[in-house]
This record gives structure tokens, C-alpha cells and sequence, in this order.
């Protein structure tokens, strides 16, 4: 009876191992990114926090039990919240981006903290969550001490150094010539009135009446009558179409438009000694147009 008593107690007394299978974890936490400094912090500060994890299907991040944005724990308020969703083989992997500022006040340097964070998972049989712990830092005061401590530490403003002003004074003042070069320039190619030398010719003076004369019928006339006064005062006698010759060797600033003066003195013969119907309003426009050439080689433009 005893050998078998102590046979008993030596069977009983080995350690079997027992094979347990480990629960396979629904998520897990890939990396926490802090800010970079913890001192030096200051009112008004943003501090970036991002998570990263992981979660296995069926489980997923619960977007109703994220942080609310506004809320503040000891002066660290929550100002935005970002998630990023990218699928991964199994599951997906989140991307939580959380920006903190800092509303704390106090005339000592203290030690702050951007809170503990749980990001709840659903979706399984089981609730599951994922814990990111609080991260500190010290929080410095813009001024430790009152007025009277800031005003003492006040430091002089460095005076702005001077900028040589020749260079930007030569080229402004070309600048200005070019300009005002170009506006002379244009008022006398395009005005009317006799400004300048040039400028209140006769056909400049025609061009004028022309623009005034009515497009209608009946006022073609008037309109080839103010041309040929022009040709005739600046010719000195009636000038015809057999004279252009004479013309141009005495005034050969018009030679340039030798066809265009042709031309309209045929047209001229044609409207005058024929019945020939004419549009009005055409021959006036056409009149202006061949009066402004002329008005160009008058004042040596064209």
C-alpha cells in the first residue's frame, strides 16, 4: 500500500505542457508620430500628432467614436481631426492626423500633455480598441515675470539698410521718356487738332469734316468736294488727274499712296460725268479712310 502511495504522488507531481492557440489581435498600432520639440512651446502653438494602425476584417475604425474636434483638456484644445482609410490585404490601415493648439496661459513653464486617445473598433463580435497614451511637453510663457520684466528685456529694433537709389533713378527716368516719347508719339498720329508741327494740314482738316459729314444719300458729293479742296490748297492751283505726275515730284511725301491718289481720281471722273449709281454711305467711309492715309503722309508717318 505504501509503494503505491508514493507511486501516486510522483505521477501526479509532472507538468504536462498544454498547446493554448493565441487569440488573434483585431488591430494593431503601427507607429504614434509625436511633434518633433518638447520645450519651447508657446500660447497659440499647433502641435501635429499622427496614428497609424492597422485593422483585420470585420473589425473597422468607428468614425462616431474619434475625438471630437473643440474639445480642450488643460488648456490643449483638439482644433482638427483628418482620417485616411487605405486597404491593406487582410483589412484596412488608418491614417488618424489630430492638430492641437495651445490656450494655456501662466507666467511659469509647465508641464503639458496632448491627451490619451482611444480609437474604438467595431464591427466583430468582441468591442476592441486601440490605446495611444498621453505624450508631455513643457509649455514656456511668451514672458515670464509682468510688464515691468518684458519692458526691461526690450530689445532696439536694427534700422533697415539703405538701398542705392541711382540705378532705380536712371532707369526711372527712361522709363518716363520712353513714356512720355510714346504718348507724343500717339497723339500725333491719331489727334486731329494742330498740336505740333504738321498736325493742322489740309488733309487733316478734311479728315475732320469727314468724320462730321452724315453717311447718306446726297453727301457724297460734299465728301469728294472736301478732298479735292485739299488736294487743290496743298497743290496751290486745281490739281486733275493728268497733273499727279507734277504732284508727286513737288510733294513726294505722298508718293507712297501714287496708286491709292489715282485711283480716286478715276473714281472721281467716273462719279462727276456719269450717271452712275454710287453707294453713299461707302464712298464716305471709303473717303475717310483715303483722307487719313493722306493726313499720315502729310505729317510724314505713312
Amino acid at each position: 500500500m505504501k509503494k503505491v502511495t508514493i507511486l501516486w504522488l510522483m505521477l501526479t507531481s509532472i507538468t504536462f505542457p498544454i498547446l493554448v492557440q493565441a487569440a488573434e489581435e483585431p488591430a494593431s498600432l503601427i507607429s504614434v508620430a509625436n511633434p518633433r520639440i518638447s520645450t519651447g512651446i508657446h500660447i497659440g502653438d499647433v502641435l501635429q500628432r499622427e496614428i497609424q494602425l492597422e485593422a483585420k476584417a470585420p473589425y473597422q475604425l468607428s468614425m462616431t467614436a474619434l475625438p471630437k474636434k473643440g474639445e480642450r483638456n488643460q488648456g490643449v484644445e483638439l482644433v482638427d481631426i483628418g482620417v485616411h482609410t487605405e486597404k491593406t490585404g487582410d483589412g484596412n490601415r488608418y491614417s488618424v492626423s489630430l492638430s492641437y493648439q495651445i490656450f494655456s496661459t501662466g507666467q511659469l513653464p509647465k508641464v503639458l500633455r496632448l491627451p490619451e486617445t482611444a480609437l474604438a473598433l467595431t464591427g466583430g463580435q468582441e468591442a476592441a480598441a486601440i490605446n495611444v497614451p498621453a505624450w508631455q511637453f513643457w509649455f514656456s510663457p511668451l514672458v515670464t515675470g509682468s510688464i515691468h520684466t518684458a519692458r526691461d528685456n526690450i530689445q532696439p529694433q536694427i534700422k533697415p539698410s539703405l538701398v542705392d537709389s541711382d540705378a532705380h533713378r536712371l532707369r526711372f527716368v527712361l522709363a518716363l521718356v520712353a513714356l512720355m516719347t510714346g504718348l507724343a508719339g500717339l497723339v500725333y498720329v491719331n489727334a486731329d487738332k494742330r498740336w505740333l508741327p504738321f498736325m493742322g494740314g489740309e488733309f487733316s482738316q478734311a479728315y475732320r469734316k469727314l468724320r462730321k459729314l452724315p453717311k447718306k444719300a446726297g453727301q457724297e458729293q460734299q465728301a469728294l468736294q472736301y478732298v479735292h479742296q485739299a488736294f487743290n490748297q496743298v497743290y496751290g492751283r486745281s490739281l486733275f488727274r493728268k497733273n499727279l505726275g507734277q504732284f508727286f515730284a513737288a510733294y513726294p511725301e505722298y508718293s507712297p499712296m501714287r496708286n491709292e491718289i489715282d485711283a480716286f481720281f478715276v473714281r472721281s471722273e467716273t462719279l462727276l460725268f456719269t450717271t452712275q449709281p454710287v453707294d453713299a454711305a461707302q464712298f464716305i467711309q471709303d473717303a475717310q479712310h483715303f483722307c487719313r492715309s493722306l493726313r499720315d503722309c502729310e505729317r510724314r508717318v505713312a
